[in-house]
C-alpha cells in the first residue's frame, strides 16, 4: 500500500476546511469495509451512528447487480484548529 487513500481523504478534507469553510466533515462507509474504517479512525473520525437496515448492491458472475443488507457507519471528524481536539 503506497497511501493513496490517506492522501485523497487529507486533500478533501484540506478542500473542505480552505475552499468551502466547513470546521467538520461526514462520511459513510459500509461497516464490513474494515480497512476503510480502520484508515478513517486513524485519520481523526469517529463513527456518529451507523444504520443496520441498509442496502448495498453486490455484482453476481453474470455481471448484474443484487441489493444484499449491510451496515452503513456515519463518520465524523472536526477540522482544524483547537476543535478538532475537542469532543463537541
Amino acid at each position: 500500500r503506497k497511501g493513496l487513500a490517506e492522501d485523497l481523504v487529507q486533500a478533501a478534507e484540506a478542500l473542505a476546511r480552505k475552499e468551502w469553510g466547513y470546521d467538520e466533515v461526514y462520511l459513510y462507509v459500509e461497516k464490513r469495509n474494515t480497512a476503510a474504517v480502520k484508515l478513517y479512525k486513524k485519520l481523526g473520525y469517529r463513527a456518529v451512528w451507523e444504520d443496520d437496515k441498509a442496502k448495498t448492491l453486490i455484482p453476481t458472475e453474470s455481471g448484474q447487480l443484487k441489493t444484499a443488507p449491510t451496515v452503513i457507519l456515519c463518520m465524523k471528524k472536526r477540522l482544524g484548529g483547537l476543535s478538532r481536539w475537542l469532543p463537541f
